[in-house]
């Protein structure tokens, strides 16, 4: 294994993995594992036509963001009836999204949107079936500041959210399994400026930062511990895996110890494992 300096040209704000969104059938559904059990707070949330997401806060690091349907013949409905509660999409916060739209396109990406632009917020999707990745990419330019100002913290909070009784674990990376390494090597590490942190057989570590960490393996590698990828997805998102502090992706690698796994919860679908 090595340790690879990937260089990146200078950006004041390149683009940042932002959160993991997962399809549940109820906010509700999240609540005991990623509340109760993780120590989520809440950060966001709110219904939005036919779908109603939220997110959770852990600290510095990447958000997990839940999205329930609101419509009988909504996208929600339709991905949960395909493939039950599971991993939806990954989201990459950008500050030119024509700029890295335009990387992507050189590099035989294909793309669309899914509603029109607003002044506060724009975004494009890449396909998982076109892109090799296995989930649904979504890139956001948003101006947080404003959103912030027009929809104050606790606002979407339903009365039932539960206060966390633990102090919070913090995402520490997540896997992903994906059909064409050297592409998603190419989409993670040059179009969205990822640093590769590590370099394996048949995998690597992208990272963007403490708590931004994604551990891709193409589908015949089993990386840091092969448990981590049984009865997993075949592509696509296949795990989470919580840590007690922010970890770098080097200091996580370094101090990769005995994960435990949680017992599988069908609400949310996602593995979860816990570092010691």
């Amino acid at each position: 294994m090595t340790e690879p300096s990937t260089p990146r040209p200078e950006s004041p704000n390149p683009p940042i993995l932002d959160h993991l969104a997962i399809g549940v059938q109820n906010w509700s559904d999240a609540y005991d594992r990623f509340v109760h059990h993780l120590g989520g707070r809440w950060a966001l949330g709110g219904p939005s036509g036919d779908f109603a997401p939220f997110q959770l806060s852990y600290g510095p690091g990447m958000r997990i963001e839940f999205i329930a349907p609101t419509a009988p013949d909504g996208f929600m409905t339709r991905f949960l009836l395909r493939h039950g509660p599971a991993p939806h999409h990954l989201t990459f916060k950008v500050s030119a999204l024509g700029e890295v739209v335009d990387d992507l396109t050189r590099s035989g990406f294909d793309m669309f949107a899914d509603r029109p632009d607003t002044p506060v917020f724009r975004e494009m999707f890449v396909h998982p079936k076109h892109s090799g990745l296995g989930t649904l990419l979504q890139l956001v330019e948003r101006d947080d500041e404003f959103i912030a100002r027009v929809a104050p913290r606790d606002s979407g909070r339903p009365v039932d959210f539960p206060i966390p009784a633990v102090e919070a674990k913090q995402p520490a990376l997540f896997g992903l399994t994906v059909s064409d390494l050297p592409r998603i090597r190419d989409l993670l590490a040059k179009a969205l400026r990822g640093t590769v942190a590590y370099d394996g057989d048949g995998w690597f570590v992208a990272t963007w930062g403490p708590g931004r960490s994604i551990l891709v393996r193409g589908a015949e590698a089993a990386p840091l511990d092969p448990r981590l990828w049984a009865d997993t997805a075949p592509l696509g998102v296949a795990f989470v895996l919580f840590a007690p502090v922010t970890l770098t992706a080097t200091d996580l690698l370094h101090r990769f110890g005995d994960p435990v796994r949680l017992p599988h919860d069908p609400r949310t679908g996602i593995p979860v494992w816990l570092l010691p």
